[in-house]
């Protein structure tokens, strides 16, 4: 799952594209620098009788972007939920064990599985060889993404003993690597340029009354090489420009902005390095359905991303949605196989790399659907991170009510969200793209994207319940008719 508040937790990745002003989880608007003020029986199989039905399912309501505007000084703040309780429903009970068994084994092979990295592609090779296993047919479809790879030297002070510095570029930067004499202008009001210009340095700003774009183009059309801007509330802070930049910029907290401040006082001169850098990363979706599946009703995808950030054997965050595809997988290739009855629909499944770093698999999948493709897509069911709290869902209205009611008519305890404050997942780029969209998790994000993300800390339980519900779902879709 993408954390906007990772960053200062862990360090670990920050990402900008051309196409995105944003890509992290949240929902408050990119700043761009204005001025700051302060039925009641049990399941009794994975794919029950499905009657279809001709109505098309509600529009979803769209859901933003995730985006990130200030970064918290400390860890995530989230309350551990209560742990959601032992199922008296078997069919939770029997999946919870399936999918902690196959959980063990991919956290041991398979971690971590950093994007864009070998070992993410490891793991969509086990993902793809897996279920080929189990009769289905794999594709891999190819994911570029141009970004800048989160760095913790953006800028450093060139000298003895000076601090670290973390800072963080703006959306549209510029890209290069510049070392040069810091010089403070204020707010980089026209008034605050020196009549000399500013030929060969790093501009220092403070954070105020223009908006970021204009003091950046001020400063490089005085002859500045980089602009560093520090806020001027505490935290620091995800700036964008309107523009692509034309020198490399960043922002700092103003605390640090403050101690640069100093330093400058006491050593004129005093030189920086700014270094904006960006990386082409390789990455891909695994893509997998059942041969002969009928066509005429539409198609349901059940997704998850299957990467992870660094440094995490990501037990959770997302090796339960891997695992948690892979069982259910499992289970409708069962159903197949012994020739039960069949869904009127195709249920297809998306397994989506490089979504720590922005939700590139999933926007990449769905910008490549054409528009009769897109048509067809009854539902997207997304699992991420269901490793601790209570079992979870969110998303779109019309199904997200007939999700809660099933759940509830079959003594599932399934928690109706208003979704996690500051994360954000892969159902996202299907909502925002018109497509009904469900978010199964778990609501305790107190360790994900951090070491502390092992198997210990998983209740398979959470796992077990969405499975269920996910499974037990596909009979209340209803049919697509196709033209």
């Amino acid at each position: 799952m993408l954390n906007s508040m990772r960053l200062t937790a862990l360090w670990l990745a920050l990402v900008i594209s051309v196409s995105l002003a944003v890509a992290a989880c949240g929902d408050a608007p990119q700043d761009t620098g204005t001025p700051a003020q302060p039925t009641a029986t049990a399941i009794a199989t994975a794919v029950p009788d499905l009657q279809p039905a001709t109505a098309v399912p509600a529009r979803p309501t769209p859901d933003p972007e995730p985006t990130a505007t200030s970064i918290p000084t400390g860890q995530p703040t989230a309350v551990a939920p209560t742990s959601t309780p032992v199922p008296a429903n078997s069919e939770v009970e029997r999946l919870s064990h399936l999918g902690m068994d196959l959980l063990t084994k991919f956290t041991e092979d398979h971690s971590p599985r950093e994007s864009g990295s070998d070992g993410e592609r490891a793991a969509a090779e086990f993902i793809a060889a897996y279920l080929e296993g189990l009769g289905y047919s794999i594709e891999f479809q190819p994911v570029e993404v141009d970004y800048i790879a989160w760095s913790e030297d953006f800028v450093s002070l060139i000298g003895d003993e000076m601090p670290d510095l973390r800072a963080l570029p703006m959306a549209m930067t510029g890209l290069g690597d510049v070392s040069a004499p810091l010089v403070s202008v204020g707010r980089a009001l026209e008034e605050d340029m020196p009549d000399d210009g500013l030929e060969g340095i790093i501009a220092l700003i403070e954070r105020g009354e223009i908006t970021f774009e204009e003091k950046v183009n001020r400063v490089a059309d005085a002859g500045a090489l980089g602009a560093i801007i520090y806020n001027n509330e505490r935290d620091n802070f995800r700036g964008a420009l309107q523009s692509d930049g034309p020198i490399p910029a960043v922002s700092l907290s103003r605390q640090q902005g403050e101690e640069v401040l100093r330093l400058l006082e006491d050593e004129p001169g005093l030189e920086a390095r700014i270094r904006i850098e960006k990386t082409l990363l390789d990455s891909q979706n695994v893509i997998a359905e059942l041969d002969s599946q009928p066509a005429e009703c539409g198609t349901v995808i059940l997704g998850g991303h299957y990467d992870s950030v660094a440094d995490t054997q990501a037990a959770g965050d997302n090796g339960t949605g891997v695992v948690s595809l892979l069982v259910m997988a499992e289970e409708l290739a069962k159903a197949h196989d012994d020739g039960g009855q069949s869904l009127p629909f195709a249920v297809r499944l998306v397994f989506f790399g490089v979504e720590e770093i922005g939700l590139f698999g999933s926007k990449h999948y769905v910008d490549e659907l054409g528009e009769e493709e897109r048509e067809e897509i009854i539902a997207m069911l997304n699992f991420d991170a269901m490793g601790k709290g209570n079992a979870s869902v969110v998303g779109s209205e019309g199904i997200l009510d007939r999700t809660i009611e099933y759940a509830t008519g079959n003594d599932i305890d399934l928690n109706r969200s208003n979704g996690p404050a500051g994360f954000g997942s892969d159902h996202a780029s299907f909502i925002n793209a018109d497509i009904p969209a469900l978010f199964f998790f778990g609501d305790d994000f107190s360790i994900i994207n951090s070491p502390e993300d092992v198997l210990e800390q998983v209740d398979p339980n959470v796992m077990g319940i969405n499975m269920a519900v996910g499974l037990g779902m596909l009979q209340h879709f209803e049919c697509k008719l196709q033209r």
